[in-house]
């Protein structure tokens, strides 16, 4: 009996296409925020900081140096003939210059120290609004400077007197002198400063 032919042939099985597609990185819910210079110059309270703190960082710059010019003449008279306009513009360049960069740290740092302060019990109790914030520690700064150039000045008075004589004298008093208009300008200036900066940026920050 001839063999029988297998007529079950099956067709060759394909296998299925599997689409291969890229990650999908998943997009952040909050936006990035990024700084810009552009929108800066429109914020309103950033620029009015800036052009408060030019002005009269300008101002109190001139001031001091003008302050400086006239100790240097009085001790020494011949520089009478040395002033120079040069050094003015210089100051005025220079204050302008520092007076925006602090009006910048100013403004993005008033925040957290003004949290810190008004958490801090000791601090709170001397500083309660934007003048004292800005007037109280002038205030120390230019009482422990002169305190400082007094010692100073007593120091070399006590280590010259012994040489010069009555020369020693007229050149400590000269000093001293210097030293009292310096301090009266200083406590002027800076207290000036504050109370006409801290009147122009109060409606900005209040405490």
């Amino acid at each position: 009996m001839p063999p029988q032919e297998n007529t079950n042939t099956q067709a060759p099985v394909t296998p299925p296409v599997v689409s291969q597609t890229p990650p999908v990185t998943p997009a952040s819910s909050t936006p990035r925020s990024t700084f810009s210079m552009d929108s800066m110059t429109k914020n309103k309270k950033f620029m009015d900081t800036i052009k408060t703190f030019v002005i009269y960082g300008a101002i109190v710059s001139v001031a001091n140096c003008a302050v400086g010019i006239v100790i240097s003449m009085l001790h020494f008279s011949g520089s009478y003939e040395t002033v120079n306009v040069a050094v003015l513009v210089m100051s005025l360049i220079t204050g302008a210059i520092l007076g925006a960069i602090c009006g910048a740290l100013f403004f993005f740092f008033f925040g957290p120290v003004h949290n810190w302060i008004k958490n801090n019990s000791f601090l709170s109790s001397y500083i309660h609004d934007i003048f004292s914030l800005f007037w109280k520690p002038f205030l120390v700064g230019i009482v422990i400077s002169a305190a400082f150039s007094l010692l100073s000045i007593l120091g070399l008075g006590a280590s010259i007197a012994t040489l010069s004589g009555g020369y020693a004298v007229v050149s400590i008093g000269s000093l001293f002198i210097g030293w009292i208009i310096a301090f009266a300008a200083n406590i002027a200036i800076y207290y000036l400063y504050a109370k006409t900066i801290s009147s122009k940026l109060s409606s900005h920050y209040p405490w």
